[in-house]
């Protein structure tokens, strides 16, 4: 036998008091009849009906509080098998690792806050298959779909800005690879997420948008940044500060947060955009994520022990029933 919630034992230590109270309440009784008379008067004069009937009533009491408690303890016994639907959704998160994801228009970063989006939505899920790819000029595959979320959550820290001969963004190659990723079922819920600054130098991502459809994916664009832009700050392996980027006359690049590409993907997808620049953007993705349909990934048949809180229930009532059908009975005096 095994409980489900032991913790509501400690309701027991209840009983310490109550039976106190009911040791004192007999005591009084007892004080208060024999002020009136003796107990060899009262022997001799009457006889109460049902003396032991007051001592009965309370170990009903005492015995129902306990079956009660066991009840709310949710004790199992017994085994059986119990068919089990995984519900969930394939997500792929495609992590922009460009030069321009160090700007700080968002605190501390573009890059952290994306990394942070990522796990704080690993972090809410429970049956769902995550994957992640990141892309520059080129795309890798960083974890494939798992329900592994500890690992999910390492491959993501570990991820770093593109190498300089990556450099560059193209949507093209992240989204193709996520079609090769993105089949480990036939259901619809399939999704997409986008986090980026949106600045696609290649443009070539409305060629695959047809067989994105096709596959039945929704992709949910998340805009790092703001539409003014920032500066691209340049760093060292140490990731200290050594200049910002410019371009060849000299300038300094500023990077912008381009919604209308963004915004684009999510119409033609049946997805939804999202600007994430402060707590409440996360916020609402979060809310929009729980409350997307679920459908099946897998089934399952598991061996589940069989609650049996109804046994103990039904005793500590019908123990409680009896207490109150119990009468104590007034004292009837002897006739000579």
């Amino acid at each position: 036998m095994s409980f489900s919630s032991p913790s509501y034992f400690f309701l027991c230590l209840l009983l310490i008091p109550l039976i106190a109270i009911m040791l004192i309440n007999f005591k009084k009784k007892r004080e208060i009849l024999s002020r009136f008379m003796s107990e060899q008067s009262f022997n001799k004069l009457g006889m109460r009906s049902g003396r032991e009937v007051p001592l009965i009533k309370s170990l009903l009491i005492v015995l129902s509080f306990i079956f009660l408690v066991t009840a709310m303890a949710g004790p199992r016994w017994g085994k059986r098998f119990e068919n089990l639907n995984i519900k969930g959704i394939e997500m792929i998160f495609l992590l922009d690792t460009s030069l321009s994801m160090n700007a700080e228009d968002v605190k501390p970063d573009r890059f952290i806050v994306a990394k942070n989006l990522i796990n704080t939505i690993v972090d809410n899920l429970e049956t769902d298959y995550v994957g992640l790819i990141t892309f520059s000029g080129a795309a890798h595959l960083q974890c494939p779909l798992t329900t592994d979320y500890e690992a999910m959550k390492l491959l993501t820290e570990a991820t770093e800005i593109a190498p300089p001969e990556e450099q560059g963004t193209d949507f093209h190659e992240a989204l193709n690879l996520a079609l090769k990723s993105g089949r480990l079922s036939s259901n619809n819920n399939k999704i997409i997420f986008l986090i980026t600054d949106g600045e696609d130098q290649e443009e070539r991502w409305l060629d695959i948008l047809k067989e994105i459809k096709t596959e039945k994916l929704k992709i949910f664009p998340v805009g790092i940044g703001i539409p003014s832009g920032a500066p691209i700050p340049l760093k060292d392996k140490s990731g200290n500060m050594k200049g910002w980027k410019k371009d060849n006359k000299g300038n300094i690049v500023r990077t912008k947060l381009n919604e209308d590409v963004l915004r684009k993907i999510a119409s033609e997808t049946g997805g939804q955009f999202f600007r994430l620049t402060d707590a409440v953007g996360m916020e609402i993705l979060l809310r929009n994520l729980k409350a997307f349909e679920r459908s099946i990934l897998k089934k399952k048949v598991r061996l589940v022990q069989v609650e049996r809180f109804h046994y103990p229930l039904a005793i500590g009532i019908m123990l409680l029933l009896i207490e109150l059908l119990l009468i104590e009975k007034k004292i009837k005096w002897k006739r000579d």
